[in-house]
C-alpha cells in the first residue's frame, strides 16, 4: 500500500469511526468477553473443574508503590506490567492448595484491550470483507489470539507458563515450544495483518458512510 492509498484508507477508516462508533465500541466488548470465557472454558474443562476462589488486587495502590519506590522508570513500566489486577482458580477442597490459577497482570490486560479493540474495529465496521481482507483478519487474529495468551499467567501443578493452556487446548507441547521461539515476530506479524486488513475494509465501505453519517 503505497502513501496516498495509506492516507486515504486513513481518511476512510476515520469517517467509519465516526459513523459507526457505537458498533464498533460493542464488537470489541463482545470480543473482549468471549475471549476471555474461551480461557476460562479452555481451563475448566481441561485442568481440573471450575473456579472456587478469585481475588482482587489494590492495582493503583501498588503501582504508587512502585513508582515511589523504583527509582529507574523503565523498571518502573516493567514491574507495573506485571502487577496482578485479579486472580481466580481453583483450589484443592481438602489441601488448600492451587490446583490451577489465572492472573490477569496490566499488561496482559493492555494486550486483551489491544486484541479486542482491533477484532472489534474490523467486525464493527460492517460491510462484506474480500477475501484478501477476511483471510488477514482471521489468520492475524488467529495468530496474535493463540500466542498473545502467553502474556498472562497460569499456574498448573508448578509450571508458570501460559503454554500449558495452549496444550490443554489441543496444541501439541512440540508446536507451542516451537510457537514460542517465534513469539517475537509472529505477534507482531499477526498485528499487522489484523491493521492491514482494517484499512482494506475502511477503503471498500468509504463511500457508503457519508450517507450512514447523515
Amino acid at each position: 500500500m503505497d502513501r496516498a492509498a495509506a492516507v486515504s484508507a486513513l481518511r476512510a477508516l476515520g469517517a467509519g469511526l465516526r459513523a459507526r462508533g457505537s458498533t464498533v465500541a460493542a464488537a470489541a466488548l463482545v470480543v473482549f468477553v468471549v475471549y476471555q470465557a474461551l480461557i476460562l472454558t479452555i481451563l475448566v474443562g481441561g485442568l481440573g473443574g471450575a473456579p472456587n476462589y478469585a481475588r482482587v488486587y489494590p492495582a493503583w495502590e501498588n503501582a504508587r508503590r512502585i513508582v515511589r519506590l523504583t527509582p529507574s522508570a523503565a523498571d518502573v513500566v516493567t514491574l507495573i506490567g506485571r502487577e496482578p489486577l485479579l486472580e481466580y482458580g481453583r483450589r484443592h477442597p481438602v489441601y488448600g492448595v492451587a490446583v490451577w490459577s489465572y492472573e490477569l497482570t496490566w499488561s496482559s490486560l493492555a494486550f486483551f484491550v489491544s486484541f479486542s479493540a482491533l477484532v472489534g474495529l474490523y467486525l464493527g465496521l460492517g460491510g462484506l470483507a474480500t477475501r484478501w481482507g477476511a483471510l488477514g483478519s482471521l489468520s492475524g487474529a488467529t495468530v496474535v489470539g493463540l500466542l498473545g495468551a502467553s502474556v498472562s499467567s497460569l499456574t498448573h501443578c508448578g509450571l508458570g507458563s501460559f503454554g500449558v493452556l495452549l496444550a490443554v487446548a489441543g496444541v501439541s507441547t512440540a508446536t507451542v515450544q516451537w510457537f514460542q521461539r517465534l513469539e517475537p515476530v509472529l505477534i507482531p506479524a499477526g498485528y499487522a495483518l489484523i491493521v492491514l486488513a482494517i484499512l482494506v475494509r475502511a477503503r471498500g465501505l468509504a463511500p457508503a458512510w457519508p450517507v450512514a453519517a447523515a
